[in-house]
């Protein structure tokens, strides 16, 4: 096979470059790292409770956001002591499973009794689109806190005017349509039933909410709905349970928190026949511009995030035409903007039809600050404090940060500490993120990306067109280097490879944690691993993982070739373009260097060797049989400090690192490692501004202390100077009250520019980016334009009567969206309604007949009757969505676009 390898969390689409943690404290001049000088991590088991300690100055901040009716019955005291920071970055799904016996659509056999799935059958899954009424969860449950979700494109998102079509052409509503999604799964079952020939048939039950029960092989037909009991996500579903027993099908509720519901619904296998429905929910780490992640992420079984999550011999759902869709749309397989859209409408379709995933709701929630000790805190205007900016911009006068995570259970976070397998629930993820640094950084202005630990020095495009696709004409230097997984050593491109882009990219290294220094060696074999571990040299072979493999190898398939220019500068050659952003490209061809190489290859060695210490067998994911690796595991520590100790005394050095690494140096960086861990008491070490100095499994809380190394390269000032952070807000939306159809209307925006960071401050807006549209009762937009300055802080957009001749009676809806500019990542939206009637019906007066001796007089002919308006099958009224008709009550909402690459469990 070979020595050993290296990591690098490659990302789908491209950021191969994200992973870190850990640190030793060093004194330098000037000072190094950032404002504060420690944060203690706690937990806490209730957002109520978690609220009162922030107002009351026993926490700082609360790492969770919540919704609003947390926040509606706390003392107006409290509520003075407290800053909220929106967080518009989550949703709600019901994830179906859809699992059959290959040979039989509707049976799954489980210790060999078959079982009836209703939702094996898609007609029956999409069918919950219209059971579900979206409004009743925003208004009632949510208290306004959010708005209806049809599909895994956020509304709030820039792109959703993209998709609104395609939820018209299913008339899908946010008060759904309960006669036809009865209709609809009447329909299947009884199709499916006269295809069963008698096993599956209807019994009548007074006491059913039905009238009936569905009956299989002589028992009721039951799913099991796995029900979230933290939030309100266990009012969605007892509401939706209710809602489908409508159906005659029975719902066993099973009501559990984080821990019981993750462990059945994502580490078991579908087939085991476990579950039937999660109410899961999401939040991103981060906004994006992009939205085809999103689409991938959540439709697409190749990404690994359908129920299976790409488990090897786990029963999974499959689609190819998705998969192919997102896979081009993510590798930059598109050659106009036009077919960029296109492929992406029709992989949003398609998830919407199959329903693996029903959405419901887009979240607003809010995350609590003590504003009386916080200050200067970026924060990303879409998804709160989830994004990294937070904790490394933040200060308080003591320089303490005091967090709470949320946590029902011993341990702090569900998710382990490994940058492969791990990290990936929102509150791992957002603590972890404090101790390593990635390549590049998602700015929270644009949504693109930016660098962070590199720079991006320049790029060159070369190609030409043959039958629809780009081909290179940029030719790959002979020096370039490309590694060989089954040789395991770098070899020389072929002569006459060529590539479509060459990007350059200089790194700032800076030492680790465990003082060891970091180099280009470290980005050596973080490429090396990512192609050692997505490549199956042999049957058995133990350098591989099949879920890695998925989504990293079509990525390397796309790069022709390394130049490692100098000890901080490389070329790299592929043929991934992003016609719409060049720093999305720079992006896909970044590799990370959070963790140390050494690191890396401990990990590598009790993965493929087994813990030294426990003899236990460790993989990078949950599977059954294994140790989840964990870097903070006190365990696995030990097995980890025992495996560099091991190659030390080996005198071993990566097969990718013969040639510029000394058996000397291997020996000097092990030491380092087996030093900091008996030190800290694990394995988490990085390159980050903070670094993981106690953690007790007991309590349990985390210290995280700056890491004040001379060689960092930011220091406590460097973000404050770096950016500006700017929002448009809505004040309110001046127009008439009711309008004449076919009159123009003349609509004003006010709105304010807020400075959130590095200072606060409001001036009327002079720059806004003001998007209106006027929407009928059934969502359809009648209107679109951009409204113009007029005056500090006022926009105006007339709307014509050409806009409203002939349109029908009703509540209309005009919706401002106001953004820094056209293309920004997010914007905030108000919405008002206007009563739009019909113009006065003008009767022509018929004279009075003259009288003569004899004739009749003429009859005086009726008006005809305006014509009765013609039904639109099954519509419901829009939503007022609290705004009074004719009203100025309006709501604000923050748009933006969810990172495909930093969705995480909530």
């Amino acid at each position: 096979m070979r020595g050993m390898k290296t990591i690098s969390a490659v990302l789908v689409l491209g950021l191969l470059a994200l992973s870190a943690f850990a640190a030793l404290p060093v004194s330098a001049q000037p000072k190094k790292g950032p404002a504060l000088d420690r944060i203690i991590v706690e937990t806490r088991a209730t957002g109520e409770v978690a609220v009162g300690d922030v107002a009351t100055g026993k926490l700082d901040l609360y790492e969770k956001s919540l919704s609003p009716t947390v926040y509606a019955g706390i003392p107006e005291d409290w509520k003075q002591n407290l800053k909220l920071i929106k967080n518009a970055g989550g949703c709600w799904e019901l994830t179906l499973n859809p699992v059959h016996d290959e040979d039989k659509p509707y049976i799954v056999t489980v210790m060999g009794k078959e079982y009836f799935n209703p939702f094996a059958i898609r007609k029956i899954r999409f069918a919950m689109n219209y059971l579900i009424n979206r409004k009743y969860l925003v208004d009632e449950i949510l208290l306004g806190g959010g708005q209806p979700m049809f599909s895994a494109v956020f509304p709030s998102n820039p792109a959703s005017k993209y998709f609104t079509d395609i939820y018209e052409k299913y008339g899908l509503t946010p008060e759904g349509n309960e006669e036809l999604a009865l209709q609809m799964v009447e329909e299947a079952m009884q199709k499916a039933a006269a295809e069963l020939g008698g096993r599956l048939e209807k019994r009548k039950d007074p006491n059913a909410p039905a009238g009936f029960w569905w009956y299989f092989d002589g028992e009721p037909v039951t799913v099991k709905a796995y029900i979230r009991i933290e939030d309100e996500r266990h009012e969605e579903g007892l509401y939706f349970a209710n809602q489908l027993e409508k159906t005659g099908i029975k719902v066993e509720r099973i009501e559990g928190n984080f821990l019981k519901c993750i462990y059945t619904v994502y580490l078991s296998n579908p087939a085991d026949y476990e579950w039937n429905i999660y109410t899961a929910g999401w939040g991103s780490t981060g906004s994006s511009v992009f939205v085809e992640g999103d689409i991938a992420w959540f439709y697409a079984p190749w990404y690994g995030w359908m129920p299976a999550y790409a488990m090897p011999g786990w029963w999974e759902w499959q689609n190819e035409t998705i998969d192919k869709l997102t896979m081009d749309l993510l590798l930059g397989n598109f050659n106009t903007r036009d077919e960029y859209f296109d492929w992406m409408r029709k992989a949003c379709e398609i998830g919407l039809q199959e329903s693996i995933r029903v959405f419901t709701v887009e979240t607003w929630d809010y995350f609590p600050v003590n504003k009386q000790r916080v200050t200067r805190i970026a924060y990303d205007p879409v998804t709160g404090l989830w994004s990294k900016w937070p904790l490394i911009t933040a200060d308080t006068p003591d320089h303490v940060l005091r967090i709470a995570v949320e946590s029902q259970q011993a341990a702090m976070y569900t998710s382990v500490f490994n940058p492969i397998g791990g990290f990936d629930d929102v509150y791992s993820h957002a603590v972890g993120r404090a101790c390593y640094d990635e390549a590049d950084q998602m700015n929270p202005m644009t949504g693109e990306p930016i660098p962070y630990r590199v720079r991006w020095v320049d790029m060159e495009k070369k190609y030409h067109m043959e039958n629809g696709e780009r081909v290179g004409d940029l030719e790959v230097p002979l020096q370039a280097v490309i590694y060989d997984p089954v040789a395991n050593e770098w070899k020389r491109v072929e002569e006459g490879t060529k590539a479509v882009v060459r990007v350059t990219i200089d790194y700032l290294f800076s030492k680790y944690h465990d003082g060891t220094m970091g180099s280009m060696d470290d980005v050596r074999y973080a490429i090396a691993h990512a192609y050692e571990w997505s490549s199956l040299d042999e049957e058995g072979d133990p350098y591989y993982s099949e879920e890695y493999a998925s989504s990293v190898a079509p990525v390397l398939e796309l790069i022709k070739g390394f130049v490692f220019v100098d000890e901080d500068t490389i070329m790299v050659y592929g043929d991934y373009l992003h016609l719409a952003s060049d720093n999305a490209t720079f992006d896909f061809y970044v590799f990370g260097f959070a963790y140390p190489w050494h690191v890396w290859e401990a990990m590598d060695w009790i993965i493929v060797h087994g813990g030294p210490v426990s003899g236990n067998t460790y993989d990078w994911y949950k599977v059954e049989g294994k140790e989840y690796l964990d870097m903070i595991s006190p365990a696995h520590t030990e097995d980890l400090v025992a495996a560099v100790a091991e190659m030390r005394n080996r005198g071993h050095v990566p097969d990718c690192l013969k040639d510029t690494v000394t058996v000397v140096k291997a020996r000097a960086r092990y030491t380092a490692a087996e030093l900091f861990a008996k030190k800290y008491g694990h394995f988490f070490i990085s390159d980050g501004p903070f670094f993981l100095k106690e953690y007790n499994t007991q309590v349990p809380y985390m210290i995280l202390e700056a890491f004040r190394d001379e060689t960092y390269p930011f220091g406590p000032d460097y973000w404050y100077n770096k950016f500006t952070l700017i929002r448009e807000k809505i004040d309110k939306i001046e127009a008439p009250a009711t309008a004449q159809a076919g009159n123009d209307i003349t609509v004003k925006i006010y709105v304010t520019e807020v400075e959130e960071f590095p200072e606060e401050k409001q001036v009327p807006s002079e720059k806004a980016y003001v998007y209106v549209t006027l929407e009928s009762p059934e969502g359809k937009k009648v209107f679109e334009g951009v409204a113009s300055l007029v005056s500090p802080g006022v926009f105006q957009v007339e709307i014509p009567g050409s806009a409203t001749a002939g349109q029908p009676e009703g509540s209309y809806t005009i919706r401002a969206s106001a953004a820094v500019s056209e293309t920004a990542a997010y914007a905030e939206i108000s919405t008002q309604e206007i009563i739009l009637t019909a113009p006065p019906v003008t009767e022509t007066p018929t004279p009075t007949p003259t009288a003569t001796p004899s004739p009749t007089p003429t009859a005086t002919p009726s008006p005809t009757p305006s014509p009765t308006p013609t039904a639109t099958p099954s519509p419901t009224p829009k939503p007022t969505n609290w705004a009074l008709i004719g009203g100025a009550i309006v709501i604000i909402i923050i748009i933006a676009v969810v990172v495909l690459f930093v969705m995480r469990r909530k």
